[in-house]
């Protein structure tokens, strides 16, 4: 292990997350010391060039919060739920904590630049409770910091190595078979887990990104349509899969028995009602992106087919798949 480096302070909240240990491993390589909220020791991270300094607290914990924020220079607030009961079960993982956290942020001496990673959801907050708790854990932000700096990032479906969310997906192309809703499905946008944490990690302490919200993406300039990304799965594992149309009243059905398993094991699961309205919303693409000024180091380095393979071959290698 090498020594710390001696750069700026960046709290994390999250890092022990699929996005959060991306983001983490970015500031790692940027020079950045670390400072994390873990619930329990130890943090299952390993970075090459420091130990980071722990917290063990959660979001709930005022005492932990200021710990972790005091004499940071930015404030990364990674952690979230994507599963929920019910709209007040997300708006306790999401909207409350992030406005206890930027209130406690936003009264240090010198506060910090606060960096909230929300959703593209956030943009359809009538659409769902995930997607209302994401544009609330915004509003939260805004409504807290004072002048403390703020931005807000929006990425889209993410993906890559130690992503849940897809494996059934990836699975099921293994399996030889490309399940979609029928009829139309929309174009969508997606990036991987990777890019997200360096555009995070780009973002603290950047005078250009204070103030802004940014919607994050792989670069496709129209995202990408349903026949795409089963090719690049189908490259990714070397399958052949046959499409298999859901009709929309069977995916209905299933939402709604995977809402009463929810009910029944105490469980939260994904597909459920109201994540089945997000799923058929017409555009998930991304429209506001971070500025080409920016430079090179905004620019996304994974495309949908190496990113995909990328997350294939982890996945093998874990025995996921």
């Amino acid at each position: 292990m090498t020594e710390p480096p001696t750069g700026r302070l960046a709290a994390v909240t999250g890092a022990s997350g699929f996005v959060g240990g991306a983001v983490v491993s970015a500031l790692d390589r940027l020079g950045w010391r670390l400072r994390l909220l873990i619930r329990r020791q130890p943090p299952r991270l390993v970075l090459p060039n420091q130990a980071p300094e722990v917290v063990i607290g959660d979001l709930a914990d005022d005492i932990a919060l200021g710990q972790l924020v005091a004499g940071a220079d930015a404030v990364l607030h990674i952690a979230g739920v994507v599963k929920a009961h019910d709209r007040e079960g997300f708006m306790r993982g999401n909207a409350e904590p992030t406005g206890r956290l930027a209130g406690i942020a936003a009264r240090q001496p010198a506060p910090p630049h606060f960096i909230l990673m929300s959703s593209l959801a956030a943009r359809e907050p009538a659409l769902s409770p995930y997607c209302t708790s994401k544009r609330a854990a915004e509003d939260a932000l805004k409504a807290a910091a004072g002048a403390m700096p703020w931005t807000i990032l929006r990425p889209t479906a993410v993906y890559g190595p130690g992503d849940r969310e897809l494996l059934p997906f990836f699975k099921s192309i293994k399996k030889g078979l490309a399940p979609r809703p029928a009829g139309p499905v929309q174009r969508l946008s997606l990036i991987h887990v990777e890019d997200v944490g360096r555009f995070a990690a780009a973002a603290a302490g950047l005078d250009a990104a204070r103030g802004r919200s940014w919607e994050l993406d792989d670069g496709a300039p129209e995202g990408h349509g349903w026949d795409e990304i089963v090719t690049a799965a189908a490259q990714a594992l070397g399958t052949h899969p046959r499409a298999l149309a859901i009709p929309r009243p069977v995916l209905a059905a299933a939402a709604r028995v995977n809402a009463l398993k929810a009910a029944w094991s105490g469980r939260p699961q994904m597909l459920v009602p109201h994540k089945l309205a997000e799923m058929m919303h017409p555009d998930w693409r991304c429209h506001d992106r971070p500025p080409a000024a920016l430079g090179t180091e905004w620019e996304p380095r994974w495309a949908i087919g190496p990113g995909f393979a990328d997350t294939v071959r982890w996945y093998r290698q874990e025995g996921w798949l």
